[in-house]
């Protein structure tokens, strides 16, 4: 639990300085990133491999490599299976150089390495004398409220996720099923949120715009049939992107989200707050 408050600490300010305004960073709603306690417990008790070692500079060395790999392990595979279970990828350090599939990045790695043995060497041992000193029915009591609330706040993450999921197989499904030259209706879609400042409600007002003109055109020429069908795609299209309010908290968490398949999908989400 405290590795997890500590890795939102860790976070929170560096991406929200990055980002020039408060980002809350991580999937849940509490202050807490649980990737972060899963990993610094994994350390913790792996460390014990070099309690028989005498302490040295090259063993020192040696260590925050290992803590490195475990990081890296951690964070390689969260992002693996937050993508293939969510479509999305919630970082990418592709743009970095020395990274793995854009997914651990040599530089992350090594600062997550040197982070670490601080945390094992230095503040794992404090935290340690400060639990041994609770009295246990308070540390249940703690403990009790904290997964209450942790565990409330997983369901309705998860639930949410899968409604994000569920929201870009849709928006596919309908960018497929235009097929051929009105597949520009999606691309404009995209294209016009992204060009312009004005935000997500002027741009979607423009979109609908630009897409009944083209509707009359193609009605004056006796396309009533293609034109309701563009039609009845187009609704279910605003359909969509007004469910998507419920899930944008996740874009503006990881506002640089990429997803391989549904990159410009992603882009109307991140802006869809109509």
């Amino acid at each position: 639990m405290v590795y997890s408050v500590i890795g939102w600490i860790w976070e929170t300010p560096y991406v929200s300085f990055n980002e020039k305004k408060y980002v809350n960073r991580g999937f849940l709603k509490g202050p807490y990133i649980p990737i972060y306690g899963y990993a610094c417990l994994t350390i913790i008790l792996s460390m014990s491999i070099f309690n028989s070692l005498e302490d040295s500079f090259f063993l020192i060395m040696i260590q925050i490599i290992f803590i490195s790999i475990i990081s890296a392990v951690w964070e390689y595979f969260t992002s693996l299976g937050l993508e293939i279970a969510f479509k999305t990828r919630w970082w990418d350090y592709s743009n970095r150089k020395f990274n793995l599939h854009g997914r651990v990045a040599l530089d992350y790695t090594i600062l997550f390495g040197i982070g670490g043995y601080l945390l094992w060497r230095f503040i794992n041992p404090l935290f340690n004398s400060v639990y041994n000193n609770i009295t246990p029915t308070y540390i249940l009591v703690f403990i009790l409220i904290f997964y209450t609330l942790f565990l409330i706040d997983s369901v309705y993450t998860f639930r949410d996720l899968l409604r994000l999921r569920n929201i870009i197989i849709r928006l596919n499904n309908l960018k497929i099923s235009f097929a051929g030259k009105y597949d520009y209706i999606f691309e404009k879609a995209y294209s016009s949120i992204m060009e312009k400042d004005e935000g997500f409600v002027k741009a979607l007002g423009d979109y609908k715009n630009s897409l009944r003109r083209e509707l009359a055109s193609i009605r004056n020429k006796g396309g009533n049939k293609l034109a309701l069908s563009i039609e009845n795609k187009a609704k279910q299209l605003n359909i969509v992107l007004l469910k998507s309010e419920s899930v944008s908290r996740f874009f503006n968490k990881y506002p640089k989200a990429p997803s391989k398949s549904y990159s410009y999908l992603l882009s109307i989400l991140r802006n869809g707050k109509n």
